[in-house]
């Protein structure tokens, strides 16, 4: 690209400056033009004079030699006259230092020196004999002042005016000519620069853009594989983690494996916080992500961080301290799923690098912000860090595993309009503190309960997704009905009356995408469609809700979360 440029920029450069010389050189060509006109006119107008002043010497002369009608006012103009007209005599004969005449060419040159024609002889006798009379030197020649020799000086006179002016027009068609051979070499060179400049600098920058345009369109395309594999890979995790948390939620044990069980649910945690870390990612560098803000027990939210951690605090033989205040006990509006996120990273990355002692989580409401600390004991950070970056090599060695946790956490903060700083402990190790804006609620939510009366039908092609939503479902005390495709789903909609709907998307023979359609358009069905998927695609989710759904949940799914999303459809009702 950058080639290109300077290509451009030095063709182009040459391409100005060899118009700028053209028009420069144009220019100046007009300006001698004007000047030859001037200086023509100039010479042309003292011939002019010449013939008006020998009409004057001759008419003031006459006068004088006629005593009756002789007046001093007449030798006065014959004075004046004559010496007029013979230093413009002068003029029209100057020579330079090389002793050629300036005003006067081949033409002239014989007009005014030629043998027959002799102008200057006859101008020279003509001042002698107007010198005689004027002065009274001697005797004066009256007939070169007789009408007949006067209108022979003014018929030679005419002469060199024509001369000169015809000499002048040459002067100017030599020029007009030097002007249209400007203009050809304009034109010509205007030929030539688009010949061998623009066209191919056109042709480079189209070749150029082409290419850059292809790259743009491999990046593009890159990007989409990407997303869909991280969509597709986020799906094909999400199904087993969904049977493996459900099994760890529902196992019974006893306390010596109490400590087991807690190793596997901190294992599935991660798990899915590193799902959740590659699609936020993904959703970060397309400028898609947006928080979703719910109402949430902020006090909880923390406790379930703090307490998966506790095993891995353990296994490395440190102590995690948790001074999590009682006014953290309050409902906020905020998005408790990305906070949980934040903590997690933070806690992670304490555990990571430190050997020994311990880490500590302190957090607090105060005055609508939320305030939270991670302190630990480990080798804190070599240098001040004041942003964090995707690209994993330009970070420091203070984060692993994925090397994008804490850029994430960034990008969440800011979105949250919040705000996260990275410092040393005045002892030792490092010290994240974090400060976001809450709305908190005035009381805490009454307990709902589900309505035990509704009928669903779940739609979900796996086994074990369809054994695991069902066994939610009947310890909320709900009845249903199983379809394994959206095509089965559709005939029993059609045939049974169901209060809920709930529809996996990716599924043989008809997808849940046109079940959804179908169920709207053609069976006009208004029930509450909640789809239950994988599938993390941000395209995907707006088109179900294009085609009709009322909710979507993420898999892995909990009994919590459906309870939320019947809550959120409002089809749950006030504990009594």
């Amino acid at each position: 690209m950058f080639n290109i440029i300077k290509s451009v920029r030095t063709r182009y450069r040459w391409a100005l400056i060899a118009i700028a010389l053209l028009i420069s050189g144009s220019a100046l060509l007009l300006q001698y033009s004007f000047s030859v006109q001037k200086y023509d006119a100039k010479v042309i107008n003292i011939a002019g004079k010449q013939r008006m002043l020998s009409q004057k010497i001759a008419w003031h002369s006459n006068a004088i030699l006629n005593i009756s009608n002789y007046s001093p006012l007449h030798t006065e103009s014959l004075e004046k006259s004559l010496n007029t007209f013979k230093k413009s005599h002068q003029t029209l004969l100057k020579k330079n230092s090389d002793g050629e005449y300036i005003y006067l060419d081949s033409a002239l040159v014989d007009l005014y020196f030629g043998a027959t024609t002799g102008l200057d002889k006859t101008v020279l006798e003509y001042v002698e004999q107007t010198e005689r009379l004027l002065y009274q030197k001697g005797e004066v020649n009256q007939s070169l002042f007789s009408i007949e020799h006067v209108e022979t000086l003014l018929t030679k006179l005419d002469k060199a005016v024509s001369l000169f002016e015809s000499q002048a027009v040459k002067k100017v068609n030599w020029v007009a000519n030097l002007e249209i051979l400007c203009w050809l070499l304009a034109m010509t060179l205007l030929l030539i620069e688009l010949r061998f400049v623009f066209i191919p600098m056109e042709k480079e920058v189209s070749d150029t853009l082409l290419e850059l345009q292809k790259q743009k369109d491999f990046v593009y395309q890159t990007s989409q594989n990407k997303e869909h594999f991280i969509a597709r890979a986020s799906h094909e995790f999400r199904t087993p983690l969904q049977g493996l948390i459900t099994s760890i939620e529902e196992l019974e044990v006893s306390d010596k494996q109490q400590s087991v069980k807690t190793q596997a649910n901190y294992c599935a945690l991660r798990l899915i916080a590193i799902l959740d870390e590659l699609q936020d990612l993904q959703a970060l560098s397309a400028g898609k992500w947006v928080p979703h803000l719910n109402d949430e027990n902020l006090l909880e939210s923390c406790n379930k961080v703090v307490i998966a951690y506790k095993h891995a605090c353990k296994q490395k033989g440190l102590k995690l301290v948790s001074r999590l205040d009682e006014s953290l006990n309050c409902v906020c509006k905020l998005d408790h799923q990305r906070l949980q996120h934040t903590l997690t990273e933070l806690i992670s990355n304490a555990i990571k690098f430190t050997q020994k002692g311990e880490i500590t989580v302190s957090a607090k409401l105060l005055n609508d912000e939320f305030h939270l600390t991670v302190s630990d004991t480990g080798s804190g950070f070599s240098k001040k860090i004041t942003s964090l970056e995707f690209d994993s090599f330009k970070q420091t060695n203070h984060f692993q595993g994925l090397r994008t946790g804490l850029t994430r956490v960034q990008y969440v903060v800011k979105a949250l309009h919040g705000e996260i700083t990275f410092t040393n402990n005045k002892t030792h190790g490092a010290l994240v503190s974090l400060y976001l804006p809450v709305t908190i609620s005035k009381a805490l939510p009454t307990p709902l309960k589900v309505n035990d009366k509704l009928t669903c039908l779940v739609v979900e092609d796996n086994p074990l997704n369809t054994m695991l939503l069902t066994r939610i479902l009947s310890l909320l005390g709900l009845s249903y009905d199983c379809a394994e495709n959206g095509k089965v789903a559709c005939d029993m909609v059609s045939e049974n009356q169901y209060d809920i709907v709930f529809m996996d998307l990716n599924m043989p023979v008809m997808d849940g995408f046109e079940a959804i359609k179908k169920i709207r358009s053609d069976l006009n069905k208004v029930m509450p469609i909640i789809v239950i998927t994988a599938n993390t695609s941000q395209n995907d989710i707006e088109r179900v809700y294009e085609y009709g759904a009322n909710l979507h949940i993420h898999k892995p799914i909990s009994q919590q979360a459906i309870k939320d999303a019947l809550n959120s459809i409002s089809v749950v009702s006030e504990i009594n």
